[in-house]
């Protein structure tokens, strides 16, 4: 979900960067906690948004399968 496809990861990212350097110079706060702001604006809320606004999911961000299910069975030159 953290793709090119998705249209929220840049604001976000853009945004989180922005929380970071809030919280470092206007703030006390741990660099765990810092870290931790930084890892939810970024990598959580586009994956969040994109679900909820979009309704899209995993799946379709993958390409479909160039095998088809029944690919394996039919390679018999191999059982001996």
């Amino acid at each position: 979900m953290l793709s090119a496809g998705n249209p929220y990861v840049l604001p976000s990212v853009l945004v989180a960067a922005g929380a970071y350097l809030a919280a470092t110079l206007l703030t006390d706060a741990s660099l765990l906690v810092r870290i931790g702001i930084l890892a939810l604006l970024a990598g959580v809320v586009p994956i969040v948004l994109n679900r909820l606004l979009d309704g899209g999911s995993a799946e379709e961000w993958r390409p479909e399968s160039i095998e088809d299910a029944g690919d394996g069975d039919a390679d018999e030159s191999r059982e001996v």
